[in-house]
């Protein structure tokens, strides 16, 4: 019970933190990796920075960002292994999405939190607590496959913009390559494109939904295997040196989950998350307190209830709310699809 409710006060807390306005130090950031993104444009201006990573790493786990950064060919790979450039492509992609929501570090914190407790939450109910001890393997895997792949697909379909000069648009359209991927938003709900001016068409916003599926799909396998993958490792150790010991659970296929995963990470992932951080957070609940905070720029009663702190408490519970159940959900679907598929079975 005293678990429960550390935990609880941990998660308003990050909650609250959520609401606070971008520092200073965040605004630097933008700042200092916009003139790295100016520096990687000067030196690579050839084909875009996903459609290398797509098909040349497992750029989904980094980044997945539409952006002419890496040239094609052999040369391509000697700049994509580099620590300092795959730094640089991470630092870039989150300036884009903390210009697009100030609070987006806050909430990468807070669905990473989520993400293991919410998973817990569905084992537990999927499971019973007599059956968490017994299942422990497939426990330690669901939990930390979901960390894994709730927050990649958080961060691969949150809205971004660019607020370098590189994206400008290009008034000599003779001088300008044609890119269509330039033209689908990370999310097909958010207002404009990455420019931060055109509005996307409806096609676009079609495009939105599919387009990131083969990173969520790869990045799933990934997921699944690294989560599977370790605890099959640790049952062979378990194995090795306690011979005595028997497993309760039968063996995993990390091939069979791998692909289980990456399939329910493309489709149900991709949708849940496109609604809640495009629809469900920017328009019903940002929205509504946005007005509320511009209440409280006039004076009067109204303008003094509506600077009460209890609003921004208020906001940073529902978004704790909406979160949690958007993971309990996800996750109880993910477990009753392993064992409606047999992937996830006790030895007889």
């Amino acid at each position: 019970m005293v678990r429960r409710g550390v935990s609880t006060l941990l998660l308003l807390c990050i909650g609250c933190h959520a609401l606070l306005p971008p520092s200073a130090t965040v605004s630097r950031r933008i700042h200092s990796t916009s003139r790295i993104m100016s520096q990687l444009h000067s030196e690579f201006k050839e084909d875009s920075f996903e459609d290398a990573l797509a098909y040349e790493t497992s750029e989904a786990i980094l980044s997945s960002q539409d952006l002419n950064l890496v040239p094609r060919g052999g040369d391509a790979f000697k700049y994509i292994v580099s620590p300092q450039y795959i730094a640089n492509s991470i630092q870039l992609g989150f300036s884009q999405r903390l210009a697009a929501d100030p609070n987006f570090l806050s909430k990468s914190i807070l669905e990473v939190i989520l993400a293991a407790t919410t998973q817990y939450m569905a084992e537990l109910s999927r499971r019973g607590w007599d059956r968490i001890i017994p299942e422990i393997d497939f426990v330690f895997a669901g939990i930390l496959t979901a960390v894994i792949g709730k927050y990649y697909s958080a961060w691969r379909v949150a809205k971004t913009i660019d607020t370098s000069e590189n994206i400008q648009v290009n008034k000599n359209k003779e001088n300008q390559k044609s890119n269509w991927r330039e033209k689908v938003p990370t999310n097909a709900f958010q207002r404009t494109l990455l420019d931060g001016h055109a509005r996307p068409s409806l096609t676009s916003r079609f495009l939105a939904f599919l387009v990131p599926m083969p990173q969520l799909f790869r990045a799933g396998m990934i997921a699944s295997t690294v989560g599977y993958g370790l605890t099959s490792a640790l049952i062979s150790l378990r194995t090795t040196f306690l011979p005595s010991y028997v497993a309760q659970t039968s063996p995993v296929s990390v091939p069979l989950a791998a692909l289980y995963t990456g399939v329910f990470m493309a489709f149900v992932s991709n949708i849940r998350y496109q609604l809640l951080q495009g629809v469900v957070e920017p328009y019903l609940i940002d929205v509504p307190f946005d007005q509320v905070a511009k209440l409280g720029e006039n004076n009067g009663l109204l303008g003094s209830i509506a600077r009460w702190r209890i609003w921004q408490s208020m906001k940073a519970l529902i978004i704790i709310t909406v979160r949690y159940g958007n993971g309990v959900l996800g996750s109880w679907i993910a477990i009753g699809g392993m064992k409606w598929l047999g992937l996830q079975r006790l030895s007889t």
